[in-house]
């Protein structure tokens, strides 16, 4: 333990994280609101104490935190479907408060240690593509703006991990062209189809944007 102390930063937000949940839990009888809330207020001391600690793994278990954190999520969209009812409106709008809670472990994890299953980045690329496609069909189709903006977070980190991870630019740069022929793509079936554009429109804005996020985070800085 260096003189930052950062097992203390994470006892101070566990506790911080824990209380306020846990009074989300009893006044709102929400599972998922009180995850959110302590995942918000313990992730900034969980963040200070990775960073300052020279090995967070000894105490921040990466496999274990993740596998964790992907139990909690599988329990965000369980209370989801409880309190809205079981229909897919009801996954897509889990699909944000399940970010909120895996994703910053999934990132820790991909940098400190290894994913289970011994899962390949590009694998996990190939998963995040088609998991954000899902998310956006299910944004256009029932009006989700909350699925659409996990959709382009779900691509934009699942390719970032395939980039760094494989060491390879696997040609990103030509990325953004495919994310505007995609998205024009989508505006020409809004025409055609007829009805409200606002849906068709977010999607297209999204799919032209997430390829350009992932180049502008992967591009090698000039030195």
């Amino acid at each position: 333990m260096n003189r930052y102390a950062p097992e203390l930063a994470l006892v101070a937000g566990g506790l911080l994280g824990v209380s306020f949940g846990g009074f989300v839990l009893v006044a709102l009888g929400e599972f998922y609101s009180a995850v959110v809330v302590c995942a918000l207020l313990s992730y900034p001391f969980a963040a200070y104490a990775i960073h300052t600690d020279d090995d967070p793994t000894g105490v921040l278990p990466p496999r274990t935190v993740l596998l964790a954190a992907l139990a909690v999520g599988v329990g965000i969209v369980a209370d989801c479907l409880r309190l809205f009812g079981p229909t897919v409106d009801s996954l897509l709008f889990s699909s944000g408060p399940v970010l909120i809670v895996v994703l910053p472990v999934a990132v820790y994890t991909g940098r400190y240690g290894e994913l289970p299953g011994g899962l390949s980045p590009h694998a996990v690329g190939i998963a995040g593509s088609l998991l954000a496609g899902g998310l956006l069909v299910g944004s256009v189709t029932r009006s989700s703006s909350l699925a659409a903006a996990s959709a382009v977070v779900v691509f934009v980190a699942g390719t970032v991990h395939w980039v760094r991870a494989a060491d390879s630019e696997l040609r990103v740069r030509l990325w953004p062209v495919g994310g505007l022929v995609l998205a024009a793509g989508i505006l020409g079936v809004a025409v055609a189809t007829g009805g409200p554009l606002d849906r068709w429109m977010i999607a297209a804005v999204l799919v032209a944007f997430g390829p350009l996020l992932v180049v502008l985070l992967t591009h090698p800085t000039d030195e």
